[in-house]
């Protein structure tokens, strides 16, 4: 799959974009059962969908072909995670760490035109237990590729190039935190 391309929009399509170089070194596919992950959905609109398929890579292979002007961000709590979302239709989209230079970034599986061809998950994360414990199934493997891909993009230069990003490592697009009225809105819809 190296050099692939993998093609994702929004709900409606009005923002679209691709994900290049889609070698299997290049992502990990993991699925997510946490409450912030799932509350993205239920504060933009959106049912909960009880687990969120996730691709894990980079900033600098996600490409805005379409609809950029769209691409605007919250945080569940002021030290939370970035959460992009496409503001035509409410559709989440992305998470990234606060700072650029992590370029760290996982894209919402559903996006993607062909999710197929990814392939399985081969990590789970949050998985909910008996008693309200959570449990964890290759998070050696995910934190591993995170951290390798994360320190290789930090050494090459290339954690400048992100759509989410600007020149100093901030933000593109300011985001907006969610009061915690908004936050415990969202968290309600999660069951």
């Amino acid at each position: 799959m190296a050099g692939e391309t993998l093609d994702f929009a929004c709900t409606c399509g009005e923002l679209r974009g691709q994900i290049t170089d889609a070698g299997p070194a290049a992502f990990t596919h993991i699925v997510c059962h946490c409450k912030d992950c799932r509350a993205a959905y239920t504060h933009l609109g959106h049912a909960d969908p009880k687990k969120v398929g996730i691709l894990q890579t980079t900033q600098d292979r996600v490409k805005i072909t379409q609809g950029g002007e769209n691409l605007r961000v919250f945080r569940h709590t002021p030290k939370g995670a970035l959460r992009w979302y496409a503001t035509c239709c409410d559709t989440p989209l992305f998470y990234t760490p606060l700072k650029g230079r992590l370029v760290h970034v996982g894209m919402n599986t559903d996006r993607l035109t062909d999710p197929a061809a990814i392939g399985p998950h081969v990590a789970e994360a949050f998985i909910p237990k008996p008693g309200g414990k959570q449990g964890n199934k290759g998070l050696g493997t995910m934190l591993t590729r995170m951290v390798s891909r994360m320190a290789a993009k930090n050494i090459s230069g290339e954690w400048r190039d992100t759509p989410f990003f600007d020149d100093t490592g901030a933000p593109a697009v300011a985001p907006k935190v969610l009061s915690r009225e908004e936050r415990a809105a969202a968290l309600m819809g999660v069951s």
